[in-house]
């Protein structure tokens, strides 16, 4: 069973022990102490992430992090989590910002499009290399969703 579950809903010391040694790489943590979610898979914490909230209702996906035992097969269906989930919250698309070669794959098998140029909306740029990517969070209809 996959439950989402609000990081304050938890102590600062859970969030710093889940990440071990990469806490210490995070910008601004308070915003991920205050926005960010687990994603527990039968009880067991396997991966986080945080959408910050934005202008015109765009959230921005911040720290996509799980642990070498989230199973790859999950790996497709993690954003459809992460766009549930933001689509809850009122958004409707979702910003990210990409450093890697890797994380560019999966965000563009994930749907996403790379945006070029500036981004739609006002956003600190957090490193002079990378790619901004954005995805429509409510891609799927309920038809699809019964197939």
């Amino acid at each position: 069973m996959v439950n989402i579950v609000p990081v304050r809903e938890y102590d600062s010391k859970t969030v710093e022990d889940f990440f071990g040694s990469h806490w210490e790489n995070q910008t601004n943590k308070q915003e991920l102490l205050t926005f960010g979610r687990f994603i527990e898979i039968h009880g067991e914490r396997k991966g986080f992430y945080a959408i910050m909230p934005r202008e015109n209702d765009i959230g921005q996906l911040r720290t996509l992090y799980f642990t070498e035992q989230l199973q790859a097969s999950l790996l497709l269906m993690l954003i459809d989590w992460v766009k549930e989930d933001a689509s809850q919250n009122g958004y409707e698309q979702l910003l990210v910002f990409s450093h890697r070669l890797s994380t560019d794959s999966l965000f563009q098998t994930w749907g996403f499009e790379k945006i070029t140029g500036h981004p739609p909306i006002s956003v600190d740029k957090p490193s002079d290399e990378g790619e901004w990517w954005i995805t429509n969070v409510n891609i799927s209809t309920n038809a699809d969703k019964n197939c």
